[in-house]
């Protein structure tokens, strides 16, 4: 099943959302009182009469933030490089972040400059608190007052799930509603709170693609969280995921807040490009492009010197798609506790399984002699490309303890040496404004 959750009723209610979520989501990340004249108030927009909506703004919320995401980890970790000749933009790049940082205080803005230096905090903690807030409602609000309140319910959840995931696979903590600082592990616990409550609610209404997103978003909470237990229930989640199972973004050619992110930030403003370890990287024993990562030289450079702009052939177009979650994500879970357990058999099925979604890409055959470590690193290779510019690649390297290339301390090109940093500190607009965290942490 396929689904891109195109709603155009959201504009109008990204612009009252944009004004109610300034008032939550300020309240949980700055503590700072916010006050405008014109805007709406909480209670003439959350009313039953405005159920759908409401959900379908803070659907709006988390796919701008995770546009964001996708773009701003890729540059953070080795699936994007830098195109522009800006200080902020190299240090980005370079993984030695300040948390005065735009990381932490850009929002998910209407215009293509907001993907200069994507926000990961403010626009991932805005896409948390609408969407929590949402199923706040819905759980107070009865089945007489809403149709369809428990689908709803359903959709808020999982896209709280999945904000959260992206919080705790990025940052190195976070905090939640002006609570104390969590780590990504505490993070990961929350998300499957909501992942439990989406795939409940998607079940009582009969909605098969909520059901899938919960899932496999519950599948990859699970898989965080480490350990063999989590890694075998994050398989049976997986297992139950349909093979049609695909979730895209609602891109809109027309709100710029909508549009592909990735798109932006290289073909239409040249800030970044795909780094060059994702450039023509040929299908497994073959010569051509393998479709998974397929990128396409643009034809010019950057400002930054040396850059040469290449886009991912996932978003050629300013209204491309970007995908959340999949049946290929759910088989590659599969496959990686097919492999811890030993069953090396099921772990080729599953990688084929992920594979034959994507054609032209060859079936994987298990050399002579392979090893659970060796399938083991087949998958992490498997997972580098078929979830390429996906917004998964920080999570992977965290997960599987991968070595973020270049090198922390090797030289960067536009100067200095690359940094320690793994993943986004916690910023100074949430540090600096909690009172329940420590100000010099």
């Amino acid at each position: 099943m396929r689904l891109s959750i195109h709603r155009r009723s959201a504009r109008w209610l990204g612009l009252a959302l944009t004004t109610i979520t300034l008032v939550v989501a300020c309240r949980d990340i700055t503590s700072l009182a916010q006050e405008n004249p014109g805007s709406l108030s909480g209670a003439t927009l959350y009313v039953p009469g405005n159920a759908q909506l409401i959900v379908n703004g803070a659907i709006s919320d988390f796919e701008c933030a995770y546009a964001r995401y996708v773009v701003g980890s890729g540059l953070f970790t080795d699936e994007l490089s830098v195109g522009i000749s800006n200080t902020t933009n190299f240090d980005y790049d370079a993984r030695r972040l300040l948390t005065a940082s735009t990381y932490g205080t850009n929002h998910c803005g209407a215009t293509p400059s907001s993907t200069q230096q994507p926000g990961i905090y403010t626009p991932l903690s805005t896409a948390r608190a609408t969407t929590d807030t949402a199923a706040a409602y819905l759980e107070l609000w009865t089945d007489a007052q809403v149709a369809n309140r428990t689908k709803l319910l359903g959709q808020t959840y999982a896209y709280a799930g999945y904000s959260l995931i992206l919080l705790g696979e990025g940052m190195c903590t976070t905090a939640i509603n002006l609570g104390p600082e969590l780590t990504s592990a505490q993070v990961f616990a929350e998300a499957k709170i909501r992942f439990d409550k989406a795939i409940t609610a998607a079940t009582t209404a009969n909605d098969a693609v909520t059901l899938g997103l919960a899932r496999v978003g519950r599948a990859r909470a699970f898989a965080d969280l480490g350990g063999a237990a989590n890694l075998a229930a994050a398989a049976t989640d997986a297992a139950a995921v349909a093979a049609t199972f695909v979730v895209n973004t609602s891109p809109d050619a027309v709100n710029t807040r909508r549009q592909n992110a990735l798109f932006i930030n290289i073909s239409q403003s040249s800030y970044s490009t795909v780094d060059t370890s994702f450039r023509n990287v040929l299908v497994p024993g073959g010569t051509t492009q393998d479709p998974r990562v397929a990128v396409t030289d643009l034809g010019r450079n950057g400002t930054a010197g040396g850059s040469r702009l290449w886009l991912p052939n996932k978003a050629s177009t300013v209204a491309s798609p970007m995908r959340v979650a999949s049946y290929a994500e759910a088989q590659l879970i599969i496959a990686e506790n097919a492999a811890a357990t030993g069953d090396l058999a099921a772990a080729v099925t599953a990688i084929n399984n992920a594979r034959a979604r994507t054609a032209g890409v060859p079936t994987y055959v298990l050399p002579a002699g392979a090893t659970a470590t060796d399938v083991k690193n087949q998958i992490i290779e498997e997972r580098r490309r078929e979830l390429f510019a996906e917004g998964h690649r920080l999570g992977d390297l965290r997960r599987f303890s991968l070595l973020f290339l270049p090198a922390a301390g090797a030289p960067f090109q536009y100067g200095g040496v690359y940094g320690t940093q793994t993943c986004f500190p916690l910023p100074d607009v949430e540090r600096i404004n909690n009172p329940t965290i420590a100000k010099g942490g």
